[in-house]
Order: structure tokens, then sequence, then C-alpha cells
């Protein structure tokens, strides 16, 4: 990637995505910490204590499966140096690969958790229906 006009709009897509994945931490957050009280005040149910295991043992996996992908894509990188792509927007481009693939498993599981979370369960959605 040697053209910087492509390597500014890769900047501008990794901004947007980073707004994404700000707001779905924000909703994940916002959508565990009754359950976190719960869990820490004894007073949750099973399935209170499954979510905070859950959400330990979910990052524990997302970082070894970050550490992984982006060793894998340093080693890339690396060979694609030696290869001769030194430009220095192309070595940045580079740069931007290892941390994208590094970051990929956490950003997917964070998706997956403000989406599995935000959504209505079928006893919240009986109560509105009951409702209307």
């Amino acid at each position: 990637m040697t053209d910087f006009c492509e390597f500014q709009f890769r900047l501008w897509r990794a901004w947007l995505e980073f707004i994404e994945v700000y707001f779905a931490t924000v909703a994940t957050i916002s959508a565990r910490l009754p359950i976190i009280a719960q869990t820490a005040t004894g007073l949750g149910d099973h399935d209170a204590r499954r979510e905070a295991r859950t959400m330990v043992t979910e990052k524990w996996r997302a970082a070894a499966a970050g550490a992984e992908a982006g060793a894998l894509e340093t080693a890339k990188a690396a060979l694609k140096v030696m290869t001769g792509q030194t430009h220095p927007v192309a070595v940045a481009g580079h740069m931007m690969d290892v941390a994208d693939a590094a970051t990929r498993p956490a950003r997917r599981k964070v998706r997956a958790n403000a989406r599995r979370l935000t959504r209505p369960r079928p006893a919240q959605r009986r109560g509105r229906d009951a409702e209307s």
C-alpha cells in the first residue's frame, strides 16, 4: 500500500469502526452492571453467575486469539518489509494490518455481546405485548 489516499481512507474506516465498537462497549457494560452488582452481593441467580463467569473467560479467550493473530500478522509484515516493501506508507499499512488482526477477536466479541445483551428477553417481550 503505497498510495497515500488509500491509507487515509483506511484510517477513516478504522476511526468509524472505533466509534462503532465504543458504542457497543458502552451498551455491553451498561447491560452487565446490574449483573455484576447481583453477583458481587450474592443475590444473583444461576444466570447472573454464569454471565459473570462468561465476562471473565471471554476476555482471556479474546486476548489469546488476538495475541495469536497479531503475532502471525507481525511475521507477515516482517516478511513484506524484508522483501522490499519499505515505503513509509507501506510500512504504516503493515502496522495497521497487525493492529487490525490483534484487535479483531475482541471487536467481534464486543459487538456480539452488545447484540445479545441489548436484545429484549422473552419475558420482557411478553410483558410488552400484554401492555399493548
